[in-house]
């Protein structure tokens, strides 16, 4: 009985795998950071034979070196230098995970893509997110900038939970609530006879060379739309769809642009353009957001799309919208 005893307890030894754990991943990464073993050790106030086994251990549950040591300190292998990348994403998901199910029951968490035009971007992104931060710590706000024909269809295929986009209305795809309507204006560099006044008359735009957006992107529907609507050709001599190109390609003086204010606030008050706005008729955009109905309810979402209603509205009446004024009908 003893003897099967013993053999059985050498088949489970030699079948042993060694386990990874959390604290032998942290103790990696600090080291990593460190460049020393005592550095770390003092960092995690732990012992520094405690911290090598650490190591070790992480090393042989992986069967590969991780750390070289030397006089001059420790540095990571290759395989080190790789695992390392892959530890932090792991200890990022553990941390989610954890915020996840030990949150309260009335905690909001999640992960929630917000999508924004280029000229959309640099006036509600940075309130907005610090708010996000404020009010809803367990929501992570990712917030990336797309033309607005392209955040369209990431909401229509669901990689996109919540965008802002120009003139549209509800559809299968997604909804839509007007937020507040923007102005455009034409703009050219400092010596372009038709932005010195601060105000151009819509028929001086007739056959004007310009640059700007491809459709379907909104902004060139919206002034293809006016143009039609008001009988005045628009000549678009370059395309291009980003945002700082359009800019800079007008302040060279070679062409003009039409723009919403805010997009080229900064750019106005360095002096590198001048902009005028546009009358009789003017045109105008109105800035829509819109959430994907491709995905499946969410909490965390529409907190998210409340909140942006909200700072985008906290903009507009405290004037830190330029060329916005309160919504109007589609």
């Amino acid at each position: 009985m003893i003897q099967k005893y013993n053999v059985d307890l050498h088949i489970i030894t030699n079948h042993y795998t060694p386990v990874i754990e959390n604290k032998h991943i942290r103790s990696f990464l600090r080291v990593l950071d460190l460049g020393s073993f005592s550095k770390a050790a003092k960092s995690l106030n732990i012992a520094q034979p405690a911290l090598s086994q650490h190591v070790k251990k992480l090393e042989d549950a992986l069967g590969t070196r991780l750390l070289d040591r030397s006089a001059h300190g420790v540095s990571a292998t290759a395989n080190g230098r790789d695992f390392g990348t892959h530890a932090r994403e792991i200890l990022t998901l553990v941390d989610r995970v954890e915020r996840r199910y030990r949150r309260g029951a009335d905690e909001i968490y999640g992960e929630i893509r917000l999508g924004l035009p280029g000229s959309v971007c640099p006036v509600l992104a940075p309130p907005l997110m610090l708010a996000a931060a404020e009010k809803y710590p367990g929501v992570r706000l990712q917030i990336f900038e797309l033309m607005s024909g392209d955040l369209a269809e990431h909401l229509r295929e669901g990689r996109a939970d919540i965008a802002v986009l120009f003139n549209v209305h509800e559809t299968d795809d997604h909804t839509s609530e007007a937020l507040l309507t923007e102005q455009l204006y034409l703009i050219g560099g400092q010596g372009a006879p038709l932005v010195q006044e601060g105000r151009v008359d819509a028929q001086q735009l007739a056959n004007v060379p310009l640059v700007g957006t491809r459709p379907p992107h909104g902004l060139r529907l919206v002034l293809e739309r006016w143009s039609s609507d008001a009988g005045i050709p628009l000549n678009f001599q370059f395309e291009a769809d980003a945002p700082s190109v359009l800019v800079r390609l007008a302040a060279e003086g070679s062409c003009y642009s039409i723009v919403s204010k805010a997009a080229i606030a900064h750019e106005v008050l360095g002096g590198s353009i001048r902009a005028a706005e546009i009358v009789n008729p003017p045109i105008q955009r109105t800035v829509c957001l819109a959430s994907s109905k491709r995905l499946p309810p969410n909490k965390a979402r529409d907190v998210v799309f409340d909140l942006t209603r909200d700072v985008a509205l906290s903009l507009l009446s405290r004037s830190k919208w330029a060329g916005a004024s309160p919504a109007t009908s589609l």
